[in-house]
Order: structure tokens, then C-alpha cells, then sequence
């Protein structure tokens, strides 16, 4: 049954994948051919069929995909004999199907299938990074053997895939709206997040292509032989406590104590080669011009208060759920397993900073009429923040959530 998960995940993923390219085929087709339309008008006849019946069959493999996810996890979760979002392999994958879940929810009240445009791509990306950790089935450790495994993590990870959305349409909005007051700083600001979506693919495709396919690895280990860690990138900085050149000529710098961490040496590959890939994207594909230049053509037609009424309906449904799952399931479990409700924690931390500016966005949504740019900029931070739990917080810092990495 692993096995046929594998091939469940594989046609899922390439189902994503084959969804994102037919959306931007019938995007770019769709304004060459009918004077620069987008794909909002998709469907109300003002668009040539063909392209019409690109977003079609997008939409139709983004169904297929979404299925095959789901068979995907059950045949896993009957494989291993426990709900499979016990490492971060498992729970990356899991929220990226709850991505396309809510993906599937919003399209169903609002039939707006330009949300496929961004929410594809981004269901990629988040589906490779769960190929960045080791993928074997274990058995589960003393703490997560508990049925609030499935509660906390599952109702998480659906929260967050809401909050997915929310960020889509809120980064649609804030493209489509560009022009309008735009500051120097909300300039900066949009182009740095493309800047960073570049270094995180980086991130993904190093780790992938070098751990995954060529089986690289640098090791450091204690004067027993004992290992005390495992680079999969070509370790020009070492970990804290080892030497320069131990390894040959490698490492060419140590961390000091006191930037003790996971891994700085993965952060600085990713960060030269995200800028690179970013500026290569730049030269090569929008003629030199920024992302927010070149992508803003796509959103020339689509209605700005839906998607930002879109943005705030994903969230207010997300809020609950993930209130649910990171914090009270949470903290329930946590006392359950270690005797406390709260050990502040770094992934408990950053998951409560993100609580709190949803929470911020939906008060001063509700009761201060905050709409439009400031509460789009709001979905991206509270997204932004999510992102670097996963991501940051596993590559950087270790807590009492370390177990999860399976690094």
C-alpha cells in the first residue's frame, strides 16, 4: 500500500503541475488573442473557446489531482497504520491537498476559476517541499503515538490550506490594484515576495535534486565517530563546534555558539541561488521587467472587491479551524505528552504569531472596515509567517517539534 501511495502522490503531483501550465497557456493565450483580456473573463464569452476550454481541462486535472491526493493518503494511513502527518514529509504533503480542498470549497461559492491561476502553482511548490524530507514510513515515536496526532495536525494543516488561498486572491489584489497608492515600500515589499517564492524553490529543487536524486552527503562527526550531522550541500559553513577544513578543505567557515542552528548552510545556497533564479526569471522571461510589472497584465480584468472579498471569506473560514488545530488541540496534546500546556516552543511560538495577525486581520476587518490593500498585505504577512514556520523554523532553529524534520 506505500507503494501505491507513491504512485497516488505522483499522479496528484503532476496533476498540479500539468493544471498550472494549461492555466498560464490560456492566460497568455487568452490576452494575445483577445486584445489582452484575462482570465477572469474566462467563461462569459468574451474569450476565444480554445482558450476557454484550456481553463476547462485545468480545472478538471486540479479535480483529479485532488482525488488521487486523497487515495494517496488513505492507502498510507492503512500502510502505516496511523494517520500519516507524523513527520514533515507527511504533513507538507497532507497540507498541500488541504490547499486544493479549499481551493475547491471557494471555487464552489464563488466560480471563479482565475483563483487556479496562483492556487496551482502554489500547490506545486508546497507538494515539492514535502520531497525535501526523507519519505520512509517509522514507526512513531512515544509522543506522537496519541489520536490528538490526527486532530491537531490535521485541522492545522486544513486551516492552513485556506489560508493558502486567502493569500492567492490577496496576492491577485494587490497586483490588480498596483497602480492605486501605491508606496516605494508596497513596491519593494511585492517584488521582494517574488523574490522570495524564487529562493524558496531554490531551496526545494537543492535539497530534491542533491539529496533525493544524487545522494550527496557531507558528514561531521565527534571524536567516537559518532555522526553529529549531515549535509546533503557541499558544507562551506560548518556546524558549531567543528573545525575549518575538517573535512579536506571544507568547511571554509563555522558557526559561532551563538548562532547555534539547524542549518545556515542551506539558507545561504538557497538565498544565492533564489536571488540568481529570480533575476535570471527577470532577463530571460519578462523582458527585464519586475514581477509585479509583468504579472499585473493578468488581473487587468478581474474584479477587484471579489477578490478581496474572496481573500476575507477564505479566512474567516480558515481562522476556526486553525484555531483548532495549532493551538488548543495543541496545547491539549501538549500537556497530554509533556506535562505542560505550553513550553514556548519555536514552532509553537511562530504558530501563535501567525494566530495573532490573523486574529488581527479578521478585528480590524470586522469591526474597523479595514479592506482593500491593507487587509490583501495582511493575508500575504500572515502567510509569509506560516511559511517561515514551516520553513524557517525547521531550517533554523530546534525545539521541542525537531522530531518532525527527519533530518
Amino acid at each position: 500500500m506505500i507503494t501505491a501511495s507513491y504512485w497516488s502522490f505522483g499522479v496528484a503531483f503532476f496533476s498540479y503541475l500539468v493544471a498550472a501550465l494549461l492555466y498560464g497557456a490560456g492566460l497568455i493565450g487568452a490576452r494575445q488573442v483577445a486584445g489582452r483580456q484575462v482570465a477572469a473573463a474566462v467563461g462569459d464569452g468574451s474569450t476565444p473557446r480554445r482558450f476557454e476550454h484550456a481553463f476547462d481541462w485545468a480545472y478538471r486535472l486540479m479535480i483529479l489531482g485532488t482525488l488521487s491526493h486523497a487515495v494517496g493518503i488513505l492507502l498510507r494511513w492503512q500502510g502505516a497504520g496511523h494517520w500519516p502527518t507524523s513527520n514533515m514529509y507527511e504533513f507538507i504533503g497532507f497540507m498541500a491537498f488541504t490547499t486544493m480542498v479549499a481551493f475547491h470549497v471557494i471555487y464552489y461559492l464563488y466560480r471563479l476559476p482565475v483563483i487556479g491561476v496562483l492556487t496551482a502553482p502554489l500547490a506545486v511548490i508546497i507538494f515539492a517541499y514535502a520531497y525535501v524530507f526523507p519519505h520512509e514510513v517509522k514507526p512513531l515515536i512515544p509522543a506522537l503515538q496519541s489520536y490528538w496526532l490526527t486532530l491537531h495536525v490535521a485541522t492545522a494543516a486544513a486551516g492552513e490550506g485556506f489560508f493558502a488561498v486567502a493569500f492567492v486572491t490577496a496576492l491577485l489584489y494587490l497586483l490588480r490594484t498596483r497602480d492605486q497608492d501605491e508606496s516605494k515600500w508596497g513596491a519593494t515589499f511585492l517584488e521582494g515576495l517574488f523574490w522570495a517564492l524564487c529562493t524558496l524553490i531554490s531551496f526545494i529543487l537543492l535539497s530534491f535534486v542533491l539529496r533525493n536524486l544524487l545522494g550527496m552527503e557531507w558528514q561531521f562527526t565527534d571524536a567516537q565517530g559518532v555522526v553529529r550531522s549531515t549535509y546533503h550541500l557541499p558544507p562551506l559553513i560548518g556546524p558549531a563546534g567543528t573545525k575549518v577544513g575538517e573535512l579536506g578543505t571544507l568547511p571554509l567557515v563555522v558557526v559561532p555558539d551563538f548562532l547555534k542552528g539547524r542549518n545556515w548552510n542551506t539558507l545561504v545556497y538557497a538565498l544565492a541561488v533564489g536571488s540568481a533564479l529570480y533575476y535570471l526569471i527577470r532577463a530571460t522571461l519578462l523582458g527585464g521587467r519586475p514581477f509585479r510589472v509583468a504579472l499585473q497584465g493578468i488581473t487587468r480584468n478581474m474584479d477587484a472587491e471579489l477578490l478581496d472579498e474572496v481573500s476575507y471569506r477564505a479566512v474567516a473560514i480558515g481562522y476556526p479551524v486553525f484555531t483548532l488545530g495549532a493551538l488548543v488541540f495543541a496545547m491539549i496534546w501538549a500537556k497530554e505528552a509533556w506535562g505542560r500546556y505550553w513550553f514556548w516552543d519555536p514552532k509553537e511560538t511562530w504558530a501563535l504569531i501567525a494566530w495573532l495577525v490573523y486574529s488581527g486581520y479578521l478585528h480590524l476587518r470586522i469591526n474597523r472596515h479595514w479592506e482593500g490593500r491593507i487587509s490583501a498585505w495582511t493575508a500575504v504577512i500572515g502567510f509569509g509567517v506560516l511559511l517561515f514556520t514551516l520553513v524557517g523554523v525547521n531550517l533554523l532553529i530546534v525545539g521541542l517539534h525537531a522530531y518532525a524534520g527527519g533530518d
